[in-house]
């Protein structure tokens, strides 16, 4: 059965749905989205999610298309629709927004447009926390962004080259640098423990704030575990004893090579799974308390 896709008010089978060439986010990437984790039928984190995707918005000149309510009730039944076709407990929502359809080609932000409104979720397998310890690997890469990196932007062409360059090299992510200084992952954020401390480099117009990054400080707060917001280069990279990524969709993932260099021993650390525990347990806890 069809994947189905929301479009400009309209629930519709994925293959049926189409976007003018036209719309500014084909001809400019004038647009933002996000990525949502759905578990157990809970869209989780909603609100912050949403928070972001405003942002976003506002970061180039645009109005929030839906109040958070009408976001709500748009996704929660985009989920139901999918939960419905595929049996997908567990899902992730892919929510775009464009400055809409333009007919002729203008670099100057028009203020009389559609925007364009599309969503999506897709069926997603858990892993378990086993074969999440099994870890991945990453390389640096030389930052090719723009300046507005903490605008979720569609026009990801700079992080599509950088996570091919890891794909090229036989990896699984790229961290990016920037004169010297370790940044963000192509599509995550990244955490670094040093004798037990835990680091990830500050908020700032350079890096994409994630949902699941600000949820591991939230919960380092709640059991007491010693962190910090700081620049951290690529040689400390080098010295960590512990390296993870995070998002949306991965969750937390051990990093056990970087840059053809083992973490440590070359396997998950304690406070990774520490930490995987404790976001699992507030995973599942949201999942128990939010009420679509």
């Amino acid at each position: 059965m069809s994947i189905i896709a929301y479009l400009n008010g309209k629930f519709i089978p994925a293959e049926e749905a189409s976007i003018s060439p036209l719309d500014r986010g084909m001809v400019f990437g004038d647009g933002v989205y996000e990525v949502i984790p759905v578990f157990n039928r809970k869209i989780l984190y909603l609100e912050e999610h949403l928070d972001r995707l405003n942002q976003s918005l506002q970061g180039i000149r645009m109005t929030l298309p839906h109040t958070h309510a009408e976001w709500k009730s748009l996704l929660t039944t985009l989920v139901e629709e999918n939960n419905l076709n595929h049996g997908g407990e567990h899902q992730w929502i892919y929510l775009q927004v464009t400055r809409g359809f333009q007919l002729v080609r203008d670099h100057q932000i028009p203020n009389n447009l559609t925007p364009t409104v599309f969503a999506i979720s897709y069926p997603k397998i858990l892993t378990s926390k086993e074969e999440q310890a099994q870890g991945i690997k990453v390389i640096a890469t030389t930052d090719i962004r723009w300046k507005y990196c903490y605008i979720k932007t569609t026009a990801r062409l700079a992080y599509t080259l950088m996570y091919q360059e890891a794909k090229d090299a036989g990896v699984d992510e790229a961290i990016i640098i920037n004169n010297g200084y370790a940044l963000e992952g192509t599509s995550s954020n990244f955490f670094m423990v040093r004798h037990g401390v835990i680091s990830t480099p500050p908020k700032g117009p350079l890096l994409l704030s994630g949902i699941t990054r600000d949820k591991i400080l939230a919960l380092a707060e709640k059991h007491k575990i010693p962190y910090r917001e700081n620049k951290i280069s690529e040689r400390e990279l080098l010295k960590a004893d512990e390296i993870w990524i995070t998002s949306s969709i991965r969750g937390i993932y051990p990093v056990v090579e970087f840059n053809g260099e083992p973490i440590s021993n070359g396997k998950a650390g304690p406070f990774w799974s520490k930490m995987w525990d404790y976001y699992a347990e507030d995973i599942t806890n949201l999942s128990l308390s939010v009420s679509n």
